[in-house]
This record gives C-alpha cells, sequence and structure tokens, in this order.
C-alpha cells in the first residue's frame, strides 16, 4: 500500500497525546496517526483494534496487579508484625497467670514446653500438638 503525506493542524492536547503515546510504544508518529484515523473512519475492523490494544492494555494491568500486590503485601506484613506482637502480649500474659497459681517451677517448665513444641510446629517436626504434650506431663 503507497503512502502520501499529509499535513494536519491538530489541538495542543491532541498533538500532545498523540506524542506522549507514540513515545510509549515506541512507533512513529505517523504510525500511530495513520492506526488512530483508519480505526475512526472504520477501515480497521474492531478484532484489528483489539489486537492492536492488547498489549497497550496488558502493560497497564500488569502495572496495576504489581502495585497492588506490594500494597497487599505491605499490609500481610504489618498484619504479621501485629500478631506476633499480640502472641508475645498472650505469652508473658499466660506465663504471669501460671506464676501466680502454681509458682516459678511450674510456670517456666510449661513455657519451656510451649516453646520447644511450637518451635517443633515451625519446622513441621511435630508429631503431637503442644495441648497433648502439657497432658502428658500432668499425667
Amino acid at each position: 500500500m503507497a503512502r502520501h503525506q499529509i499535513h494536519l493542524w491538530l489541538d495542543e492536547e491532541t498533538a500532545a497525546a498523540l506524542r506522549a503515546q507514540a513515545h510509549d510504544q515506541g512507533s512513529k508518529i505517523s504510525t500511530l496517526a495513520d492506526q488512530a484515523l483508519r480505526t475512526g473512519l472504520g477501515l480497521i475492523t474492531t478484532a484489528q483494534a483489539e489486537t492492536n490494544a492488547l498489549p497497550a492494555i496488558e502493560a497497564v494491568v500488569r502495572r496495576v496487579v504489581a502495585e497492588q500486590a506490594k500494597v497487599d503485601t505491605e499490609r500481610l506484613a504489618a498484619l504479621l508484625v501485629k500478631t506476633c506482637r499480640e502472641a508475645s502480649v498472650a505469652r508473658w500474659l499466660a506465663y504471669a497467670a501460671i506464676l501466680r497459681s502454681q509458682g516459678r517451677a511450674v510456670a517456666d517448665a510449661d513455657m519451656e514446653r510451649a516453646f520447644t513444641a511450637a518451635a517443633k510446629v515451625l519446622h513441621g517436626k511435630a508429631t503431637t500438638t503442644p495441648h497433648t504434650e502439657a497432658g502428658k506431663a500432668d499425667a
């Protein structure tokens, strides 16, 4: 298909948008303008227009998903920190309650047993739960 040169006068906003989009896509302004005019005049079918737009749409979706993933990751990290703080407070409150009711020896033994059971669970080596081990010690 032969190409013909035509001079057009565009609004500043239209020209700026055309330049920016051509720069983003790494194509020439004339090529991008030709595609836009062909689409506007109905010379390009909808399927062809969608095929040409898919890479741009995919790039936008990827960027938005990446930004959302970062926000979700930061939110999850904050929730994990909060959970660890609350677990630590709960552990020390339980220790204080056991210390008052049964004495230091029992409180220290229970805390050590709970720490060991939790470490085993985290390492994937636990065959019993901390509750059943505590029950064995009481028996």
